[in-house]
This record gives structure tokens, C-alpha cells and sequence, in this order.
């Protein structure tokens, strides 16, 4: 299990992300942090319909139009809280994301290995 720490989350505002590093498969791949109405969510920086990062490297995700984490290579659209794909290319896919523990001044973000068996089961 990999533990990303992110500090002081609660500057984010809604809609606002802060993308992290981490290992997947030997190499490096990120993630993002983000904030929508009182929660953080975190999720892979990878789109589900082509292997392209949603954000194209400007750290935005959010469109507050919409209310959706949108992909900016092909506009597919994800529910915030779920990162269920609600239209666009990859309609009915989710991304794939990894737990929050919150502490007073950071957030943890957990990632499971990819041994992991539930790691596994969301593939």
C-alpha cells in the first residue's frame, strides 16, 4: 500500500485539485486530490476511454458548468463523488479511486498495490 500525504487540503475550494505522484507498475503515474461541495475525493489521473491524463497537465479537472470532472482530450464527463463516466466516450466507466484519511492539517491518500486482490477486482 502506497500513502500519498497532501497538506493542508482544506485551502482547496470546490472544484480545486492537487495532483500527486505515486508508483503504478514500475513507473511514475499520478493522481489528483480534489474538493466538491465537503468532501475530497482522489482518483487515477487517467481517463477511462483512451490512456490520456484527464487534465492534460494543468491540474484542472473540475467544469463548475457541469458539476463533472471532464476529460479534456475527448470531454468525457465524471460524477465528482464517484467518478462514475455519465457522458461521453466511456459512458458507464468509472475511474479508479483510492481512499481518503483525513488528519487535522493533510489528507493520506491510500493506494493499493497492484497485488492487491481488491486492487485487482476494480480493473
Amino acid at each position: 500500500m502506497q500513502r500519498v500525504t497532501i497538506r493542508n487540503p482544506n485551502e482547496l475550494q470546490l472544484g480545486e485539485a492537487r495532483v500527486f505522484q505515486f508508483m503504478r507498475k514500475g513507473r511514475n503515474a499520478s493522481g489528483f486530490l480534489i474538493r466538491h461541495h465537503e468532501g475530497l475525493f482522489a482518483y487515477y489521473n487517467r481517463c477511462c476511454h483512451w490512456p490520456v491524463q484527464l487534465d492534460l497537465d494543468d491540474g484542472q479537472f473540475y467544469d463548475e458548468r457541469i458539476d463533472r470532472i471532464v476529460c479534456k482530450t475527448h470531454g468525457a464527463c465524471y460524477l465528482v463523488d464517484s467518478g462514475y463516466c455519465d457522458a461521453g466516450p466511456c459512458t458507464g466507466a468509472q475511474l479508479e479511486a483510492y481512499t481518503v484519511e483525513l488528519s487535522e492539517d493533510s489528507a493520506t491518500v491510500l493506494i493499493p498495490d497492484e497485488a492487491d486482490p481488491e486492487a485487482a477486482s476494480r480493473k
